[in-house]
């Protein structure tokens, strides 16, 4: 028949119990330190007629209470006690579980009080103890370490360190079942007088799935999918597991609980697939604009979160022989580098920037004077209102007829502007008013002329 078995070795499993045992009472505390109540481990030997037995130097060892942290690991002293008509086996806190000297021992948030388990040795009844696998029908298949073997009461039982492969790869063996108590490899049973048998510890497989969720700027990998054990605690994804442009990961959203866990903190998987989304916050960003003057002083640094906007800043340094026409900000789009000029005034939308990587515009320096300003002429808009009516034929007739008060600079607050001016020259540009444009107006509303200015 095929066996289907591998043995753990020893340090492995060790390493099984000692995760299990360290993660099995994590606890997280608040900010701040309080004042963490201590637990006292006791050796009960005050039946009759127990002694503690010298050491090799003639020395009663002293068997003292131990005081530890709660949720923490103990070790058993090194001692053996005395009792006339029996041999001593360990310890005990249940009558079921058993404690050798020098082993270890996991206690929670009580005191604990351990009671000494004695064995007969003129006890003549010996109780079978049986490993029983589902695939395994012939017991003399089983491997050596788990043939049956017969103990006094009293004793104590080793669990043995071998298990199983499942024939479907679905489950893992973890530790071997008893009476509805699971024992890892290397824990103790005390043995009944009666039999005993134990069974494998399958445990499911079920997928952990981390995504970063619907949303985008998202670079590199977009899901991770783990094969977990049920019942058993795993340490969280850290915050690096997805990169978002702009963006920090602040923890996991669970969908099995509706829950927010932080990253790398201890989560105890169910028996069934969970799936963490990733949960977002927006970066506080110091965006940079850098003057290109060779004065660091003359930079600006405005603060804003990934997708607000910030003001561009005024230029308030000079460069010799040149003028300030903006700035400059290049991004990648689709592939391709796409530069954005921005004016003083306008709004720029940050969009965040890859991990490591800060935000910054260049100002933007042209050789020579700025050009001036020059509005648009619109013909025949004479009063600047950005319509032709007849009252800017008026205007003209009120320019040339009265032009102290009319005039550019008139003392009328109806003057005529410069704006107003240049587009009042509209017949024949360039030769001032005359009552030639004030006509051409008046053409132009009856329709005699198709567009302004006229030449004649």
């Amino acid at each position: 028949m095929k066996k289907i078995y591998n043995r753990f070795t020893a340090s492995i499993l060790s390493a099984m119990i000692s995760l299990s045992s360290a993660t099995a009472f994590l606890s997280f505390a608040e900010s701040g330190e309080a004042e963490v109540k201590q637990i006292t481990v006791h050796f009960d030997i005050s039946e009759e007629g127990v002694t503690i037995s010298k050491d090799e130097d003639g020395n009663t060892v002293e068997l003292t209470d131990i005081v530890s942290n709660p949720n923490n690991s103990v070790q058993i002293p090194e001692c053996t006690l005395l009792k006339d008509g029996f041999v001593f086996s360990g310890w005990t806190v249940d009558g079921v579980r058993g404690y050798p000297s020098n082993t270890i021992m996991q206690v929670g948030e009580e005191d604990v009080t351990l009671s000494p388990v004695w064995t007969d040795p003129t006890d003549k009844n010996y109780h079978l103890v049986k490993y029983e696998v589902e695939h395994i029908e012939d017991p003399d298949d089983l491997p050596v370490a788990i043939q049956p073997v017969d103990e006094r009461k009293g004793s104590f039982v080793e669990v043995s360190l071998f298990s199983f492969d499942h024939p479907e790869n679905t489950h893992i063996q973890l530790g071997w079942n008893y009476d509805g108590t699971t024992y890892l490899g290397q824990q103790y049973i005390i043995m009944p007088d009666h039999d005993i048998v134990l069974t494998p510890n399958w445990l499911k497989f079920y997928k952990l799935t981390y995504t970063p969720g619907d949303v985008d700027r998202i670079v590199g990998t977009t899901s991770s999918i783990f094969d977990r054990i049920e019942k058993q605690q795993t340490d969280l994804a850290e915050a690096g597991r997805f990169s978002r442009i702009g963006f920090r990961n602040t923890g996991w959203k669970c969908d099995a609980d509706d829950k927010i866990y932080a990253p790398l903190s201890a989560y105890m998987m169910p028996s069934q697939d969970v799936t963490f989304t990733a949960v977002w916050e927006p970066i506080n960003y110091v965006v940079v604009f850098n003057s290109s003057t060779g004065n660091s002083e003359d930079n600006y640094k405005i603060e804003g979160k990934t997708d607000t906007t910030i003001i561009c800043p005024e230029m308030k340094a000079s460069k010799s022989g040149y003028y300030f026409d903006g700035w400059k900000f290049s991004e990648k789009i689709d592939g391709k580098t796409v530069t954005t000029i921005y004016k003083a005034g306008d709004e720029f939308l940050i969009k965040g920037a890859k991990p490591g990587l800060g935000i910054s515009l260049t100002a933007v320096w042209v050789k020579g004077e700025p050009p001036t300003d020059t509005p648009d002429v619109k013909y025949g808009d004479a009063n600047a209102d950005g319509n032709i009516a007849l009252s800017d034929a008026i205007m003209i007739m009120q320019v040339i007829g009265n032009p102290d008060s009319y005039g550019m600079g008139g003392s009328d607050p109806s003057a005529i502007t410069e704006n107003g001016f240049n587009n009042a020259d509209c017949c024949n540009p360039g030769d001032g008013l005359t009552n030639l444009d004030a006509l051409a107006i008046q053409k132009y509303l009856l329709k005699l002329i198709p567009e302004l200015p006229e030449t004649n």
